[in-house]
């Protein structure tokens, strides 16, 4: 056996009990030159129930952005919810994707090594055998989908961002899909058979009343746009019903349908039969996100962030206070800003204000990435008393409470 470089960092940024790997795993005997896995466990988790799996699709930039994957404060805050580890990856290649997304190609292998390399680092060896939550982006979509065909016993659900050479298939028939899709995939050259393919293998299996939901975004092309805001929700939805028995079938008959031509929706199952114009999901607040979705290109968010900013620290330096936090972000939409209260007013304005970069790139991955947040107070006196809070707003613009106040 080929010797594994094996680099490992783990990080226990102050206050937080979070925990992150990486590893390296030579192809040993596959197409791509190698592979290094990203994850990220949340703090105080005793046993990790499950690893959700973030994976980049073709291309140079593609790699790299996979990089990031793991460092995303809304797929973390999914995961962090259901006790679940996240895995982002980064493949180099010797041409193309050919020579990873194919899984049973050595990328599987290389995907088991990886994470039981990781389960021994970790001290959680409860990884090696925990069921997975699968998100593909284009040729990491169809890498996702192949998993689903040949090992749907490991798998509570998959989310496919338009995946590449999808191919129609009856196996792994219990496995709940979520298959987004841009309309302009459908005219694009580029794309077009991504689209097509796609199409046509999700419907292929909805005729064999497998649980697939097909979910058009009339607003994007190949490129991720806000499909998140749904692949979110319906993994959170998915893990509701599966997570206490993975090998659970899916009941069809207390669920909601929506003809893909009408958009009627029905719980209403007698006299209809099972065609591939029926769309499945798992209840009925689905089915009005996916609704408002296929209509809009995004999903609304009426309500604020649960929680408020937490382990808040403060220290003085020089003559400035250096104030320290974490955040899980809103679940259904995210942190567009943070607001930083002195003495109860608002301070992060005009010349003193900080910008906290969370756009996301075209692969679903933010931008900028943070394990901590701070902000640098210089506007203050000597031998004062300041007390400080922090709120967020997610991306309705709607505020969390403050945290929890630090003095000095």
């Amino acid at each position: 056996m080929r010797h594994l470089l094996l680099v490992l960092s783990v990080l226990f940024p102050l206050g937080l009990l979070a925990q992150e790997y990486s590893v390296i795993i030579p192809p040993e005997g596959s197409k791509f030159k190698e592979v290094e896995y990203f994850m990220w466990i949340p703090e105080n988790v005793k046993t990790v129930k499950g690893i959700i799996v973030h994976q980049h699709g073709c291309g140079e930039t593609a790699y790299q952005s996979g990089r990031n994957a793991f460092h995303d404060v809304q797929w973390r805050t999914l995961a962090k919810k259901w006790n679940f580890a996240l895995m982002g990856t980064s493949y180099t290649s010797t041409k193309d994707c050919f020579d990873w997304i194919h899984p049973d190609e050595g990328s599987y292998n290389a995907f088991i090594r990886g994470i039981s390399k990781i389960a021994k680092k970790s001290d959680h060896q409860e990884l090696e055998n925990v069921p997975w939550v699968l998100w593909g982006h284009s040729g990491g979509g169809h890498w996702a989908y192949d998993m689903v065909l040949q090992h749907p016993d490991r798998i509570l659900c998959a989310v496919l961002k338009s995946p590449a050479w999808a191919d129609t298939s009856r196996l792994g028939l219990e496995v709940p899909l979520l298959c987004l899709l841009g309309m302009r995939e459908s005219i694009d050259v580029f794309s077009s058979f991504v689209y097509s393919t796609a199409v046509e293998a999700m419907k292929y299996r909805i005729a064999g009343n497998a649980p697939v939901c097909i979910a058009p975004d009339p607003s994007s092309g190949h490129e991720s746009g806000k499909s998140r805001l749904l692949a979110i929700a319906f993994i959170d939805e998915i893990l509701k019903l599966r997570l206490t028995d993975s090998t659970i079938m899916i009941n069809r008959s207390n669920q909601y349908f929506i003809d893909l031509e009408t958009y009627k929706v029905t719980d209403k199952l007698a006299g209809i039969t099972y065609s591939n114009n029926w769309n499945w999901f798992p209840d009925k607040i689905f089915a009005e996100k996916w609704l408002e979705f296929i209509n809009t290109g995004t999903v609304s968010d009426t309500t604020p962030p649960a929680e408020p900013p937490y382990n808040v620290t403060l220290r003085g330096e020089g003559q400035s206070n250096v104030i320290m936090w974490d955040a899980d972000a809103d679940l259904e939409s995210g942190i567009k800003d943070f607001r930083i209260f002195r003495n109860d007013k608002l301070i992060n304005i005009g010349p003193d204000r900080t910008e906290w970069n969370f756009q996301i790139d075209y692969h679903d991955n933010p931008i900028d990435i943070y394990d901590k947040f701070e902000f640098v107070d210089r506007s203050i006196k000597y031998n004062k008393r300041y007390k400080y809070q922090i709120s967020f707003l997610n991306n309705a613009g709607l505020e969390s409470e403050r945290s929890e106040a630090v003095f000095k």
